[in-house]
């Protein structure tokens, strides 16, 4: 298969540890160019050296197969949109949207066009991820009565655009996809009910650690998220028989290093091992696969619908404008 030819919009950190190292070593895409309005910084990423600094320039270069977008959270929208309409195939960074009315805009233009427009929730790739899913669909844990889970770091330096509320900053916006989507996805999408919400500002005016709980499927969620809290990654699941965890302090951030998984039923544990392994190339992989008419699972459209609905409803009840 020839391998997909993929452009970056955006040349920040966070593209820098995910795509680009996966796209490096995958058999099925490759880095073909990059957009960055820092034409050094862009170098850095384009293996082939070619750099737009205008990212019009990218989108209309007809080589260019699919995007990656990691811009400010504000504008991964207008850039989806755009790239559709050019004809790229699109992965966005989450949150793919400020709002279920903006995603569902994008995802009309996906359908309309034919193209794959997906958002990058690349934990849920992630073998050891998989592996809970089927643990807890087996009923081994019988009925599920309480979720837990959190995704926290500290020593965000104010200016970090995460900490901009006019970029789409906040912690519910960054970690939140994490830590408050998976109860969702976990209990298969039952109605959420009941969310509330415990918030601490930031004195720019986004959320900076928030701890979101709601009803789902029988069982009660609780998820913390914040962006001035020492390093905190869990996601417990209990249920009437026994429980099953993610272990070793990064539930939702294993990335290229072993990680644990650990069941206890009647007060016996088991621990399950899963070699270290790249969720951001597995990602990558599938959705290069599928657009040149391959095998590969694609996160549908909605799961991401039913995830910012429940961020919608949060900030609503947080009062966040």
């Amino acid at each position: 298969m020839e391998k997909v030819r993929w452009g970056f919009i955006g040349a920040g950190y966070i593209a820098k540890l995910a795509l680009y190292p996966a796209l490096l070593n995958s058999n099925d895409g490759e880095i073909y160019a990059v957009g960055s309005k820092d034409a050094e910084r862009g170098k850095s990423l384009s293996p082939s050296g070619l750099v737009y600094t205008d990212y019009d320039e990218l989108l209309a270069d007809p080589k260019v197969e699919a995007i990656y977008i990691s811009l400010p959270n504000s504008l991964h929208i207008e850039w989806s949109i755009k790239a559709m309409r050019a004809g790229k195939h699109v992965l966005c960074e989450k949150p793919a949207a400020m709002n279920v009315a903006q995603l569902k805009e994008a995802i009309a233009v996906a359908n309309e066009t034919g193209l794959i427009f997906m958002e990058a929730s690349w934990n849920r790739w992630h073998p050891r991820t998989i592996r809970l899913k089927e643990i807890v669909d087996s009923g081994v844990i019988g009925e599920v009565k309480e979720i837990r889970s959190a995704f926290t770091y500290d020593g965000l330096d104010p200016s970090n655009i995460r900490a901009i509320y006019e970029l789409g900053g906040g912690g519910l916006y960054d970690l939140g996809p994490y830590s408050v989507a998976a109860p969702i996805w976990l209990m298969d999408f039952a109605p959420v009910s009941n969310i509330a919400t415990e918030v601490k500002w930031h004195p720019g005016g986004c959320d900076e650690t928030v701890t979101t709980s709601f009803d789902i499927g029988g069982a009660h969620a609780q998820a913390l998220t914040s962006m001035n809290t020492p390093n905190t990654l869990y996601f417990d699941v209990i249920g009437t028989k026994g429980r099953v965890s993610l272990t070793g302090n990064d539930a939702f951030n294993s990335h290229n290093k072993a990680s644990t998984l650990e069941i206890e039923i009647d007060g016996k544990v088991t621990v399950e091992n899963f070699a270290a392994c790249d969720p951001y190339q597995l990602m990558a992989d599938s959705m290069s696969r599928r657009i040149r008419g391959g095998q590969g699972w694609l996160m549908p459209h909605s799961d991401s619908i039913a995830f910012a609905q429940v961020f919608d409803r949060a900030f609503e009840v947080m009062g966040r404008p």
